[in-house]
C-alpha cells in the first residue's frame, strides 16, 4: 500500500548535528550531501511511483524517495549494492542526503531495493514510461533555471556500453541454448536421451575447447538438429513452449539456420546474419556493433549537453540509451522535437555518426541547425559543385559557372533539379574539369537534390571561421562519454536486458548533472568565504550583488 514519506521535512530534536561545532556545521552547510537533499531529495515526487503498489491492500511501503534517492547516488559514486547499502546504515552524510535522522527507523534489507527495482522495470515493460526520465528532466530544468544556463547551442555525441555477458562463438552459444532448453524439459518431467545428457553435462567453453576445429562446423549443427527436434517437438506443449529457454531456442534457429525440407538443419553464413542476433541467452537484447575497429556487444548511450562558454557549467540535457546496432542519426531524429521544446533547441553539434538524410528533415522542420564535424556522403572532388549554378526564384539553373544556359530542366515535386547542357559547348569549355556537369563528350548533366546542395553548403561552410568556431565546441562531450561509461568490468554494465540498461544510464547522467551542480555551489561558497576574510574586497562583492 503506498504511503508519502514527509517525516524528512519535521527534524528532531537531537539532531546529530547539534553536537557539531561551528567548523565542521560549515563543512556540513556546504558539501554534497546537504545539496543533495536540497535540490534532489526533497523534489522527487513519490506520487510519480504510485503505480507500484497496490492502492489499499499489502503493507505500507518502504519510503520511495529514500530508494530513489539511493538508486542515484549508487550510479554518481560508481558503488556496488553492498557499498551503497553499507554506507547508508553506517556512513552519517549518506543519511544527511536523504533526510534521516535516526536510521533505526529507516533500516531495511537489501532485498527491498531489488524488489523496487523489479518492480520499476517491470511497469516500464507494461507501460513504456521510464519513471526516471520525469526526475531527471525535473532536475536538468531546475539548475538550468537557477544557474541561468543557456541551452541554445548543445553538442551530442554516444558511447558504447558493454553488456555484462560472455563473449561466445557459434558453438558455444548453440550449447548454451540448447543446455537452457533442456533444464527446461526436465522441469517438465521429459528425460532427453544419454547421449544429449553427456553432450549439455559439459560446460560450453570446455565441449568446445575438446574439440578440434575441422569438427567444430559439424558439431554446431548437430546441436542446432537437437535444437530444431525439441522446438517441433514441444511447440505445443504450454509447459515448455512459453519459457525463456524455449523462445531463445525458437528465436537462435530462425537467425542461425535454415530448415530444409528433410527437416535438417543447415547453417547460414556468417555475412546473412543480422546484427541484432542473439549474443548470449543471458541478456537477449544485446546486439552487436563493429566501430573504431573493434566488436562491441551491449548497448550505445547517446547524450546531449549544453556548450555555451558563458555558462558556469554545462548540463546534460538528453540521454538516450538503445541497443547498439542502432544508428546515431536516427536517435537524434527521434530526440531533436524534444529538446526543441523542453531546452529551446537552436544549434546541434554532432559528429559525422549523426548526419542523415532524416536528420537532416527532422532539423530543418524544428528550425534547428545542424552543425557536423565530419559530413557523412559522397565527398565532390569537383572544384564546381551545385552552387556554383545560379538559380533563379524558382529554384531553375539561370547560367552555368562559364554563363550557358541549359538545354533542358526539370524541377521534380521533391526539389529535385535536373538540367542537360550543350556537351559540345562542355567539351570545350575551359572550366570542364573542375565542374560536376561536364561527364563525357557525349553528356553533360547535373543533378542537384536537396541532399546533394545540402552537403556542398556545409562543405562550404566547413572552412569558415564560425563553422569552425562552433565545430570546437564539440570535443569535450567526449569525457562526458568516458564519464558515462561505467568503471567496472571494463566497460560493461553490471545490469541486463534494454531496460534495467537505460534506467541506468539516466540515472548516471541524473548524477553527473548534480555532481557538476554540486561542484559549483561549493566553489562559488569558498569564494565567499575568501571575500569575507578581506573586508576591502567584501565590500566590493556587497557593491556588485
Amino acid at each position: 500500500m503506498f504511503h508519502e514519506n514527509n517525516n524528512h521535512l519535521q527534524q528532531s530534536l537531537f539532531n546529530p548535528e547539534e553536537k557539531l561545532n561551528n567548523t565542521l556545521r560549515n563543512v556540513i552547510k556546504t558539501h554534497w550531501s546537504s545539496v543533495f537533499y536540497e535540490k534532489i531529495f526533497k523534489n522527487i515526487k513519490e506520487k510519480d511511483f504510485c503505480e507500484l503498489y497496490h492502492p489499499i491492500f499489502g503493507r505500507s511501503n518502504f519510503p520511495v524517495n529514500i530508494l530513489v534517492a539511493l538508486e542515484i547516488i549508487k550510479e554518481m559514486q560508481s558503488l556496488t549494492d553492498e557499498q551503497l547499502y553499507e554506507n547508508y546504515h553506517f556512513n552519517y552524510l549518506f543519511q544527511k542526503a536523504l533526510g534521516i535522522d535516526d536510521i533505526n527507523h529507516y533500516s531495511f534489507a537489501i532485498r527491498t531495493l531489488y524488489h523496487f527495482r523489479k518492480n520499476y522495470c517491470e511497469y516500464e515493460e507494461q507501460t513504456g514510461i521510464n519513471l526516471f526520465d520525469k526526475i531527471f528532466k525535473d532536475g536538468r530544468d531546475k539548475i538550468i533555471e537557477e544557474l541561468g544556463l543557456k541551452t541554445s547551442t548543445q553538442r551530442i555525441d554516444s558511447v558504447m556500453i558493454g553488456a555484462n555477458i560472455k563473449r561466445m562463438n557459434r558453438l558455444t552459444l548453440f550449447h548454451k541454448v540448447l543446455s537452457n532448453l533442456i533444464k527446461e524439459l526436465r522441469n517438465a518431467n521429459v528425460q532427453p536421451s544419454e547421449e544429449l545428457n553427456s553432450i549439455v553435462s559439459q560446460e560450453e567453453d570446455g565441449y568446445y575447447y575438446r574439440l578440434a576445429k575441422a569438427k567444430v562446423q559439424d558439431k554446431t549443427i548437430e546441436l542446432g538438429n537437437y535444437i530444431f527436434i525439441y522446438v517441433k517437438r514441444y511447440s505445443m506443449d504450454e509447459r515448455v513452449n512459453k519459457t525463456k529457454a524455449f523462445i531463445d531456442a525458437e528465436r537462435l534457429l530462425s537467425e542461425q539456420c535454415k530448415i530444409r525440407k528433410d527437416n535438417k538443419v543447415e547453417l547460414l553464413e556468417p555475412k546473412d546474419i543480422n546484427s541484432g542476433s542473439m549474443q548470449n541467452p543471458a541478456d537477449t537484447d544485446a546486439t552487436y556493433r563493429f566501430k573504431n575497429e573493434e566488436g562491441h556487444r551491449g548497448y550505445s548511450t547517446v547524450a546531449a549537453e549544453s556548450c555555451d562558454k558563458e555558462n558556469v557549467i554545462q548540463v546534460i540535457t538528453q540521454i538516450e540509451t538503445v541497443k547498439n546496432n542502432v544508428d546515431d542519426a536516427k536517435v537524434l531524429v527521434g530526440v531533436v522535437a524534444d529538446l526543441k521544446k523542453e531546452t529551446n533547441l537552436e544549434t546541434i553539434i554532432g559528429d559525422g555518426a549523426f548526419v542523415s538524410d532524416n536528420v537532416r528533415i527532422e532539423c530543418e522542420k524544428e528550425s534547428v541547425n545542424l552543425i557536423a564535424t565530419a559530413i557523412r556522403g559522397k565527398v565532390n572532388d569537383k572544384e564546381l559543385d551545385s552552387l556554383s549554378f545560379d538559380l533563379d526564384e524558382s529554384q531553375l539553373i539561370q547560367k552555368c559557372p562559364n554563363g550557358e544556359r541549359p538545354k533542358s530542366q526539370k524541377l521534380k515535386a521533391d526539389g529535385t533539379l535536373i538540367a542537360n547542357f550543350d556537351s559540345a559547348k562542355c567539351a570545350v569549355c575551359p572550366l570542364k574539369e573542375k565542374c560536376i556537369a561536364y561527364q563525357n563528350e557525349k553528356q553533360s548533366r547535373i543533378k542537384i537534390d536537396t541532399k546533394r546542395r545540402w552537403l556542398d553548403e556545409r562543405n562550404a561552410k566547413l572552412g569558415s571561421e564560425e563553422y569552425q568556431g562552433l565545430c570546437k565546441l564539440r570535443p569535450p562531450v567526449e569525457g562526458l562519454m568516458e564519464k558515462l561509461k561505467p568503471k567496472y568490468l571494463r566497460g560493461r554494465i553490471l545490469f541486463r536486458g534494454l531496460g534495467k540498461v537505460r534506467n541506468r544510464m539516466t540515472l548516471r547522467a541524473m548524477g553527473l548533472n548534480f555532481r557538476r551542480y554540486a561542484a559549483h555551489i561549493a566553489d562559488f561558497f569558498r569564494n565567499f568565504l575568501f571575500l569575507l576574510e578581506n573586508r576591502s574586497q567584501f565590500q566590493i562583492f556587497c557593491f556588485i550583488f
